[in-house]
């Protein structure tokens, strides 16, 4: 479904991304993970198409969309929903008009788009008379549930997720990590999320990638990560203080 080959990124003589392989099988879910500054927004902002990477592909049913024309990826980018970190709603549109903004965009009735997005609202568990009110007046755990139902609005065949459960508490997260699986299960989509969230990332992976400095260093199911034989990786995965990273970061 989504193949990235040797991709490369650079920014004023730094390389960020160095020769990133990963492949994304149709219907599966790939968590990349990875500390602050390993690359990990840059790969996703290159994936999306918005910025161009110096050198590799980023393939979608093996069709190449590292230089495609602007009408071309807009088609494309219709296939794709994007939970954004914050959320990223829009203050002054309501719930359903957030949710639906994609479908009004592209010309879909008013009556139609509200009731669209009254049924994404369901999908992610929140109620109809939700649809009119305001993104001020939503708890934070409402507000990610609001993006993810824009997210799928449209019906996309791979959603995004970046860091889904920043921000929230142990039970909402797992309510946000609850709805990922059901999306997954219920509409077949292949997903794409970045976190630092091993709880999360352990629940909803079927495959794990990390990546530290600009490049993939591990691969694997749950258990394989789990049980991995590097050091960065176990770093990493446990949270501890002291060990190969830190000590990567000080050469630097």
């Amino acid at each position: 479904m989504l193949e990235i080959r040797n991709l490369t990124k650079g920014f004023g003589g730094r390389q960020v991304l160095k020769g990133i392989n990963l492949s994304v099988p149709k219907g599966d879910s790939t968590v990349i993970i990875g500390g602050s500054g390993s690359g990990k927004s840059v790969l996703l902002k290159c994936i999306l198409g918005l910025l161009e990477p110096d050198d590799g592909q980023v393939l979608v049913d093996g069709q190449d969309t590292t230089h495609l024309d602007e009408k071309t990826r807009y088609k494309l980018m219709t296939r794709f929903g994007m939970l954004f970190q914050n959320g990223a709603l829009f203050d002054s549109l309501s719930v359903w008009e957030n949710v639906a903004f994609g479908l009004i965009r592209e010309g879909t009735s008013e009556s139609k788009a509200h009731k669209i997005a009254v049924e994404k609202l369901a999908m992610v568990g929140l109620a109809a008379h939700v649809a009119d009110q305001a993104p001020s007046e939503l708890s934070g755990g409402m507000k990610k549930r609001v993006a993810l139902a824009r997210a799928i609005c449209q019906e996309p065949e791979i959603i995004f997720y970046d860091e889904p459960t920043t921000g929230l508490d142990p039970i909402t997260s797992d309510v946000i990590n609850e709805l990922i699986l059901k999306l997954k299960r219920e509409l077949g989509v292949t997903s794409v999320t970045i976190t630092h969230d091993m709880t999360s990332a352990y629940k909803i992976a079927d495959h794990i990638s990390m990546l530290f400095e600009g490049q993939m260093i591990a691969y694997g199911t749950v258990p394989e990560i789990q049980k991995s034989d590097n050091p960065y990786v176990q770093q990493f995965i446990h949270g501890r203080a002291d060990g190969p990273i830190k000590m990567a970061v000080r050469a630097h």
